[in-house]
């Protein structure tokens, strides 16, 4: 399985995300079920059974309702590789829906595929924002670009500057932080990353010409 391929299986259907967080739920109980993890969430969000909900950037399948709480599976691999593994009850996670017709695009298109676990390796804070620095591996380099978009814990985001081939910064406005959980995170923290899709087609594309 590759990197990008971690995310939900869902019930034949591609989802799509545009990495702008509708609310910020609470993990109220994490469980096993056969080599995957259970996922349970207090959330005001109206879900239905089936359907594909991205927790902290993660594309997952819902499998059942029970009133303010869903209950999301993460297989064993999504667990493996991505921040999933270290939820626990109480975390806070970035919660959003999948796409519909009906919901404007206000961040950017998102997969819910995380390509890898990134590491914060600076935050600078101001009265009106926060500058974020975060670590990647090299080998998606190509795929950032300053301006160009990015996926934080599933919070759209544009790169305000690639100051390696490894590390990227990130400008996070005082509404960012206020509805999402980036605002808890710290020097040495870990973080999902997803990488523009439109990126990796052109870079697919180009390596094939």
């Amino acid at each position: 399985m590759r990197a990008g391929d971690i995310g939900c299986k869902g019930i034949g259907q591609l989802a799509m995300f545009t990495g702008i967080i509708e609310e910020v739920g609470t993990v109220c109980r994490v469980t096993s079920r056969g080599a995957s993890k259970i996922l349970e969430i207090e959330t005001g969000l109206e879900l239905a059974k089936g359907d594909s909900l991205a927790v902290n950037g993660v594309c997952l399948t819902v499998v059942e309702i029970d009133k303010d709480r869903v209950a999301a599976e993460a297989t064993a691999e999504t667990v493996k590789r991505t921040t999933l593994k270290e939820l626990h009850s109480g975390s806070k996670v970035n919660l959003e829906p999948s796409l519909t017709l009906q919901k404007a695009l206000g961040g950017h298109l998102v997969q819910g595929h995380v390509d890898e676990v990134g590491k914060i390796q600076g935050v600078k804070r101001s009265q009106d924002a926060w500058q974020m620095e975060v670590e990647f591996s090299p080998k998606f380099s190509d795929l950032v670009v300053d301006q160009g978009s990015v996926t934080l814990d599933g919070v759209s985001l544009t790169v305000l500057e690639k100051s390696s081939a490894e590390k990227l910064t990130v400008n996070l406005i005082p509404e960012t932080l206020r509805r999402t959980t980036l605002k808890e995170r710290r020097v040495g923290d870990k973080v999902n990353l997803e990488f523009d899709v439109i990126a990796k087609y052109v870079r697919e594309q180009t390596r094939l010409a």
